[in-house]
């Protein structure tokens, strides 16, 4: 989490994207990236931790900023990308750059 006090500014896409993956290139850091919301609260949307990790490591279609959570302190990013037979995919993260650490909030397919 963000130190509380002056909100932080919100991130571009680039840095967003550099937080993500310096968290994943932190051995098994991702395993705890995941909100049990977004690993149990919907299987009817049949997507895999493979198909989230995936989109998370490919190109992404574009990044923007969804809200900032002030119980956590963290800005929330909305991510375009895709699963891992390319279907279009939105992931939620909650990003602590600080710390360079993530959550995975939820995630869906894209319309």
């Amino acid at each position: 989490m963000t130190s509380q006090g002056k909100k932080p500014k919100s991130l571009e896409q680039g840095a967003v994207r550099k937080v993500v993956l310096t968290a994943l290139s932190n051995d098994g850091y991702y395993v705890e990236s995941f909100s049990l919301h977004s690993r149990f609260d919907h299987p009817e949307r049949h997507l895999s931790i493979d198909d989230i990790l995936n989109g998370l490591k490919i190109e992404w279609r574009g990044c923007k900023v969804d809200e900032f959570n002030d119980e956590e302190w963290q800005w929330k990013y909305l991510i375009k990308t895709a699963d891992i037979e390319g279907f279009p995919l939105v992931i939620v993260v909650a990003l602590d750059p600080k710390n360079n650490r993530f959550t995975v909030v939820t995630s869906f397919y894209d319309d």
